[in-house]
């Protein structure tokens, strides 16, 4: 080898070696919903991915990846490369697949990146009713035991957060009983029908059914009112200790470098702080989360131990013991 070329394969190494890396993002990032398009879940993701786009270099492309109640895209996240191209957009119904034995994973499969969004739900129910509060509720559900019902995706979310909702105000199976229907659109129409009494359902899908005088609102199971009902109460504030929000947090891949995850916090949390978005998302009924690292921690550990104390309680694990 001639001394030119070896010059030049060494001036090569040294360029090479000296290079830094490509700072993270350098391309799209990939934010899989677990849900079909259109949707309040897919609307809250689109919404919140074009909140961020100002604080990265790259865009966040939403991709959907629906079957099998959200594990299909779970998984292909959770098996994908740890380099934070590809996310996870999910809430509570992944650790309800897991307390109820439909699953072998839970939020802890991933590494969380931060609280993205909060999407306020309720109990509404039928405008015939006449139920409009916790306290009609109670009244006319001790007076006529059985009479009411109240419809749930079994195992789901809907089903979870009637059950907290129910327990907490003294309200057992005998009262009220549980008719299993997938689908809040579908429990509204059942409700407006006569065919359900009570719906929980997301308070962006009830909203222009209580507008119309259709369905009456119950309460609000998140911990402030939603402006869109105005005056209509929380569970809490109606003396029931049942705060039940649908909580949306973005994973990544359990072994993502902390300082890509460190990066993609920073953007999430500048997003949820940004005025634009917190007025984009209250329009649809929702809020922008903001908690990362220990903060978020505890409350996905805190939210776990309550899905699981009432699948337990209700009998609605299959998990062998």
């Amino acid at each position: 080898m001639n001394m030119i070329k070896k010059i030049c394969i060494t001036t090569g190494l040294s360029l090479a070696l000296a290079t830094p890396a490509m700072a993270f993002p350098d391309k799209p990032i990939e934010l899989v919903v677990p849900f079909k398009p259109g949707g309040g879940s897919d609307v809250s993701a689109r919404v919140f991915a074009k909140c961020v786009g100002p604080y990265l270099s790259e865009k966040v492309l939403i991709k959907n990846i629906t079957g099998a109640r959200g594990k299909i895209a779970e998984v292909e996240v959770r098996d994908s490369r740890a380099d934070g191209y590809k996310l996870l957009w999910a809430h509570q119904g992944m650790d309800m697949g897991l307390a109820t034995g439909r699953s072998d994973y839970n939020y802890t499969a991933f590494k969380p990146v931060a609280a993205s969004v909060d999407m306020n739900f309720g109990i509404f129910a039928s405008g015939k009713s006449g139920i409009d509060s916790v306290k009609s509720l109670l009244s006319k559900s001790k007076e006529n035991p059985g009479k009411y019902t109240i419809g749930a995706a079994l195992n789901g979310f809907s089903h979870f957060a009637a059950l907290d909702f129910l327990n907490s105000a003294g309200i057992d199976s005998t009262l009220i009983r549980v008719i299993p229907m997938s689908g809040g659109k579908k429990r509204i129409v059942a409700a407006i029908q006569g065919n359900l009494t009570l719906v929980p359902t997301a308070v962006g899908a009830a909203a222009p059914y209580v507008d119309s005088g259709d369905m009456l609102p119950v309460a609000v199971l998140s911990a402030e009112r939603d402006t869109r009902l105005g005056d209509v109460m929380t569970s809490v504030e109606q003396g029931v200790e049942s705060t039940f929000a649908m909580n949306f947090t973005t994973f990544a891949p359990k072994d993502t470098p902390d300082d890509v995850i460190s990066t993609l916090a920073d953007a999430w949390g500048a997003a949820a702080k940004d005025p634009a978005c917190i007025k984009m998302l209250a329009a649809q009924s929702m809020k922008p989360g903001g908690a990362r690292g220990a903060e978020l921690n505890k409350n996905l550990a805190d939210r776990y131990a309550l899905i699981e104390k009432l699948a337990n309680k209700f009998n609605l694990t299959s998990k062998k013991k």
